[in-house]
């Protein structure tokens, strides 16, 4: 049987999971969301978005959970003019990060970007996910085949590639060749692996492509030499904020 196939290159809709607290940060979260920590004066949320709508992406859809409130607000009042941003609130936001992708199944096209609120990116990963014809039920990950240039490899989510296809993801997984940046280009047979996923109680996201793997469905682009950068505490808050001041004045 033959799969069809359709490109995407012309998907125009981000679904951004913004929904945890960030309890690495400490104090720093005690009376804001982590998306609205600010890098080099604007709201990490605030690039995540600038850096989509430059690689074309004008619609959002984000899943707020922990003061999820105070985010709604800032992206009521501070979404740029010609974008749309669509919250969606995740009332189990302390369960793992599947459960806010589910929260949005409704709510997102049959094509659309997956990004996490924490994750700096180059806007030409975007650019190289969607450059290619993507088969139906497919989802696609880029991935960063360089591991000695993470600066917190320990704590990376790594997967293992091969022709091409994700066979294997996880924090712990024994053998790997590279790094999952948080950046997919999705399509909704996301959705029915990560229900899978859940049904054996393994609710994050990296198992829901992990269901995708088993079934040959979960693709990889390399996106080696590309920025890209996880923030998941101090540490890496100072990086971003070192990394965007070297980007100056081409601010990639």
């Amino acid at each position: 049987m033959t799969i069809e196939t359709r490109t995407f290159a012309t998907t125009d809709h981000a679904l951004i999971i913004a929904a945890g607290r960030g309890r690495r940060f400490h104090a720093d979260t005690e009376l804001r969301p982590k998306p609205l920590i600010e890098i080099d004066g604007q709201p990490l949320i605030g690039h995540i978005i600038a850096r989509a709508a430059r690689a074309g992406i004008s619609r959002f859809t984000v899943v707020t959970g922990y003061r999820g409130e105070d985010l709604e607000s800032y992206l009521a009042r501070e979404t740029p003019a010609g974008l749309c941003a669509r919250c969606i609130r995740n009332p189990e936001w302390e369960r793992p990060n599947g459960i806010s992708v589910l929260t949005a199944r409704d709510a997102v096209p049959e094509a659309f970007i997956l990004l996490m609120a924490d994750h700096l990116f180059d806007p030409r990963l975007l650019g190289k996910l969607l450059a290619t014809p993507l088969a139906e039920g497919h989802c696609r990950l880029a991935v960063d085949f360089h591991p000695p240039g993470v600066p917190d490899l320990e704590d990376a989510t790594k997967v293992r590639v091969a022709d091409g296809r994700v066979l294997d993801i996880g924090k712990e997984i024994p053998h790997y060749n590279g790094i999952d940046t948080g950046v997919f280009l999705c399509t909704e047979g996301i959705f029915p692996a990560l229900e899978t996923a859940v049904s054996r109680e393994r609710e994050s996201l990296s198992e829901g492509v992990r269901e995708l793997a088993r079934q040959g469905r979960m693709e990889a682009t390399d996106v080696t030499g590309l920025f890209w950068l996880d923030i998941d505490d101090e540490a890496g808050l100072i990086a971003a904020e070192a990394a965007l001041r070297e980007q100056s004045p081409r601010r990639i």
